[in-house]
């Protein structure tokens, strides 16, 4: 008797392993229909006093989709010092990419100098020749800038895709507390203050735009940009911290210029600066769809 329940308890076990399997292979089967997989790696970028934790949760979402891993963490300190840690292999789907800036209240200006290092280890240290890119805030402004600045250079990688969530294009809602850099530059915006023209130019070109004006016709023209950015419904048009002239006003100046450019609009709660990229179900779909989507 006791034999027959061993073998029955085995007998469903094993069942159970195969059931497992097999809805595996299924989901594997399903994910792989609807998703791109390829060598290129997506790079994430932080922004202002951000960490790791500004983008774990995107990737986590990105792992638990089965799209995507990351295998390398790349932490910069104040000074400039590049450490590496995980496993490299150029055969790798989709792989991921983690950027930490521990020097993080160093600002868009050396935040892109030290993404433009980072690109040139990577072809030259691993042989990498095309990337994408996701940044949120200053880490958007940053991708940007870099891509206009040295994105065509044969020393970087081709940048194929370039996520933006919640970019301070042109100016960031003034906290006199955390002004930065401290010559006044740089917080200066306000809500309902700045508008389109009809040609789509904003009427208030602040310095950090002005900077990526005079370079705007240097963006790759293979690279496709998807711009996500956030209106609270609250009556500010804005995600607390940047507007949406702000976040949109990317358009106008590479709208003309890249290979496809599209926005998606957050709104209500889920749309606050800090939460566009922290357990975000709305952005994490549409990182899954743009980046790895087969329809794109």
């Amino acid at each position: 008797m006791k034999q027959k329940w061993l073998w029955g308890i085995s007998l469903i076990g094993s069942l159970l392993v195969i059931l497992g399997v097999f809805g595996y292979v299924q989901q594997r089967q399903q994910t792989r229909s609807i998703y791109n997989y390829t060598t290129t790696p997506t790079v994430f970028v932080h922004g202002w006093r951000g960490s790791a934790y500004s983008s774990n949760q995107m990737i986590a979402a990105i792992e638990s989709a089965h799209v995507g891993r990351k295998r390398l963490t790349v932490t910069v300190s104040p000074s400039g010092q590049f450490s590496y840690s995980g496993y490299w292999s150029n055969r790798r789907k989709n792989p991921l990419i983690q950027v930490i800036f521990t020097g993080n209240r160093a600002g868009e200006v050396q935040y892109e100098k030290w993404l433009t290092i980072l690109m040139q280890q990577l072809k030259k240290r691993y042989g990498i020749k095309t990337v994408n890119i996701v940044g949120h805030s200053m880490g958007a402004y940053a991708a940007t800038y870099y891509a206009m600045n040295h994105g065509n250079q044969a020393d970087v990688p081709r940048l194929k895709k370039l996520v933006t969530i919640a970019g301070p294009f042109d100016g960031i809602v003034g906290h006199t507390e955390k002004f930065h850099p401290r010559d006044g530059t740089t917080w200066t915006d306000r809500p309902n203050v700045n508008h389109f023209l009809e040609g789509g130019q904003p009427l208030i070109i602040h310095p950090e735009y002005l900077r990526l004006e005079r370079l705007a016709n240097h963006f790759p023209k293979q690279t496709k940009v998807l711009n996500i950015y956030g209106d609270l419904k609250d009556g500010s048009h804005s995600d607390k911290v940047v507007t949406v002239v702000s976040a949109t006003s990317l358009a106008h100046l590479i709208k003309a210029r890249a290979a496809s450019y599209q926005t998606k609009r957050v709104t209500g709660p889920q749309a606050e600066h800090s939460r566009l990229h922290e357990d975000n179900p709305v952005v994490d779909q549409a990182l899954l769809k743009f980046l790895w989507g087969k329809s794109n």
